[in-house]
């Protein structure tokens, strides 16, 4: 089954499955970030691959939010979470639109749709180019060469009255591709369902990145797992890359 009909089925289940993500702390370190490094007072802020919107109903308090992400059923549910913020359909290697920010976010593993660096590359020119001068993008490198451990199997379950998930992955790395197949089991009033959750994701080595970014025109920050810390290479926590806009270049 592809993404598009798994999502149209389980939009739904998303956040029950996600329940236990810090999203309190991710947007605390988001605030943090920006106002660590930020050069302007701007509060427009674009919310890249934003799922059912759980980032956008802190953060609209602080920012004016747009979101945009691939699947429409994940954003059927995200405006009716936020109904302040202004959600989008859009795919972050085609972006195009009429307005630049002063903060674009990536998060939750998002930006691994880009499967090789072309497409990263790509990926972070779009977002550069929606960027006010002195603008900044904070996205996680959740999977990368010097925290990727081959094999792991990963299980994520809801348990409610009426509702039972199990969601089961293993992780296999091909040429640079972790080809995550979720299985998917579904006890929902009684009616049992299965299905397999396709994605491609792209894991890569975290001295590239830093030279793309580099490339690009980012002055590059790292920092370990959404702390207030910088990040240290071979440690298993996750890189979350704060990016500066160089108000030199101009594009």
């Amino acid at each position: 089954m592809s993404n598009g009909q798994l999502y149209e089925k389980y939009a739904a289940y998303y956040d029950k499955i996600y329940s236990y993500v810090d999203y309190e702390g991710e947007s605390k370190f988001i605030n943090w970030a920006v106002n660590e490094h930020k050069t302007s007072s701007g509060v427009e802020l674009l919310d890249v691959a934003c799922g059912t919107g759980s980032h956008a109903l802190i953060l609209k308090n602080d920012f004016n939010i747009t979101g945009l992400d691939i699947n429409e059923n994940m954003l059927k549910i995200a405006r009716e979470k936020v109904v302040e913020a202004n959600f989008v359909q859009g795919d972050m290697k085609k972006l195009e639109i009429n307005v630049k920010f002063d903060v674009i976010i990536c998060i939750f593993s998002a930006i691994h749709y880009n499967t090789n660096y072309k497409e990263l590359e790509c990926t972070l020119k779009n977002f550069y180019n929606h960027m006010k001068n002195g603008g900044i993008l904070i996205y996680d490198l959740s999977f990368n060469t010097d925290n990727w451990i081959e094999g792991i199997v990963s299980v994520d379950t809801v348990a409610e009255d009426k509702l039972k998930i199990a969601r089961i992955c293993q992780s296999r790395l091909e040429n640079g591709i972790f080809n995550a197949n979720f299985v998917f089991l579904v006890k929902d009033n009684d009616k049992f369902d299965f299905d397999i959750d396709e994605h491609r994701l792209g894991v890569f080595e975290i001295d590239k990145v830093n030279k793309i970014m580099e490339k690009v025109g980012f002055k590059t920050f790292i920092y370990g797992d959404f702390t207030f810390e910088t990040w240290k290479g071979g440690e298993c926590q996750r890189p979350i890359y704060v990016g500066i806009k160089n108000t030199e270049r101009g594009r």
